[in-house]
């Protein structure tokens, strides 16, 4: 199992934060390792609303197949599926801060049978990612008009 929690404190309330980083099918504005995303059945955040995502993981490209499994609105969102042959795991978190809001990033993915002897190298990988899409977010949050 490869793990990853990042954190990310911002100067907005929760549910604005909410609105511009919840929905998966407006991930590739803020995560870098997306170069595209959308909606492919259901609603904008609404449980059981299906996704597909195109990652790029170095020259590798991956197609994400994401289910909304859970959404608080203003407070958290989950989402599970696969990843070529990885299962993920995605949590947003949108809690109140001093500042604003503090939010937290989280991911599970499960690692294939066969590649489980390279987890080591693949959690190094998975956690640069991760890290990427964080600095994203705050990069996004900052100018969401994109300017960066």
């Amino acid at each position: 199992m490869i793990e990853f929690t990042g954190h990310l404190e911002v100067e907005a309330p929760p549910g604005e934060v909410f609105e511009l980083l919840a929905d998966m099918a407006e991930v590739d504005r803020w995560n870098p390792n997306v170069r595209n995303s959308k909606r492919t059945v259901g609603e904008r955040l609404e449980p059981g609303s299906r996704y597909e995502s195109v990652i790029a993981r170095g020259p590798l490209r991956m197609t994400a197949l994401p289910v909304l499994v859970s959404a608080e609105a203003g407070r958290a969102v989950r989402y599970e599926g696969p990843i070529g042959g990885f299962w993920s795991v995605d949590s947003l978190t949108f809690q109140p801060s001093e500042k604003g809001t503090h939010i937290v990033f989280h991911n599970q993915t499960r690692t294939p049978t066969w590649l489980r002897p390279l987890t080591p190298l693949l959690k190094a990988v998975f956690r640069r990612q991760a890290g990427r899409a964080v600095e994203g977010a705050g990069r996004y949050l900052a100018d969401p008009a994109g300017t960066w």
